[in-house]
């Protein structure tokens, strides 16, 4: 099951459902198989931890693609390109 770690300074890490892990006395143990960790976390190190089922994943990420800008990111695209515009003078109108 996919689920986010929250480290005690903030940080927060998605992991995806092929990451296994388990909670034993406070350490987060993780790996990519059940019983073989590979990474632990220390009770000092981490906050909370959230669990993240398939359904609740695919709203968050409907209609989203990794590779997709936000609109924000898009608009800073457009100004840029008209900054650029204007000095090779092409965002001037007629008679100037």
């Amino acid at each position: 099951m996919a689920f986010k770690l929250t480290y005690s300074d903030g940080q927060e890490t998605d992991y995806d459902d092929s990451t296994k892990w388990e909670v034993e006395d406070g350490v987060v143990k993780m790996g990519r198989e059940a019983g073989k960790w590979t990474v632990f976390v220390s009770p000092s190190h981490w906050a909370t931890l959230e669990l993240v089922s398939g359904k609740d994943r695919d709203k968050q990420d409907e209609g989203k693609h990794k590779d997709d800008k936000d609109d924000h990111e898009e608009d800073e695209d457009d100004g840029d390109s008209e900054k650029a515009d204007d000095k090779e003078g092409k965002g001037k109108k007629n008679g100037s």
